[in-house]
């Protein structure tokens, strides 16, 4: 193993931990640091095939309370779509190293946010909702990152435990799997991004990312 998937394999494994816990979190951690070594076009198509198997996972077991959410997040899902097709095109396009600078700037004042505990109601409307998730779609098929600005607007909502999860689950089941075949029809799966996936699976298992019991959410 080289060094850059040694780098890879131990900042995977801290992330899944953190993702059982909380529900999200696994790329927040894992790309930052791991793009010191790779490149978003190598780094971030094997990031999204585990994505869509965590997140999947994520709204199975949650899915006893989607239906107190799922109506409120549709104009967020609609506006998806525009997005991670103008992202994916910028991925394959963009110079790395300005994604990697489009990464950290855009990542770093989300994460300060969130951290901090912005707390102002918000009433999610569709006027709201679709350019919401026409940027998040930017974000999240430029970088696979996606956790800050979830949690910052679902935090706003009023939300208990089980209705957050199952509206983070629902959210990031869609980014993914419309990010992966946005990646697909632009080549974007080549061997370098493949090859990574036997080091960051296996860190996912021993990391846990799954989530261990439906309550353990932020």
């Amino acid at each position: 193993m080289t060094d850059a998937g040694i780098v890879l394999v131990l900042i995977a494994s801290v992330a899944a931990i953190v993702n059982g816990a909380l529900g999200h979190g696994f790329s927040s951690i894992t790309v930052p640091v791991a793009l010191l070594v790779y490149t978003n076009r190598v780094l971030n198509p094997a990031l999204v095939l585990v994505e869509v198997c965590i997140n999947s996972y994520v709204l199975l077991m949650s899915r006893a309370s989607l239906g107190a959410v799922w109506k409120r997040l549709v104009p967020i899902v609609l506006g998806l779509f525009p997005g991670i097709v103008l992202g994916a095109l910028l991925l394959s396009t963009v110079n790395p190293e300005w994604l990697k600078l489009f990464v950290y700037t855009s990542l770093l004042p989300l994460i300060l946010l969130q951290a901090a505990g912005v707390r102002r109601p918000v009433r999610l409307t569709p006027a709201l909702g679709a350019p919401f998730g026409t940027g998040l779609g930017i974000l999240y098929s430029l970088t696979t990152i996606s956790g800050p600005p979830l949690a910052l607007l679902f935090n706003n909502q009023g939300l208990v435990k089980q209705e957050f999860r199952a509206a983070l689950g629902m959210i990031r089941v869609a980014e993914s799997t419309l990010t992966a075949l946005a990646y697909y029809h632009l080549g974007l799966f080549t061997a370098p991004s493949l090859r990574l996936l036997p080091w960051i699976v296996p860190a996912c298992s021993s990391g846990d990312s799954m989530p261990k019991s439906f309550g353990e959410s932020a």
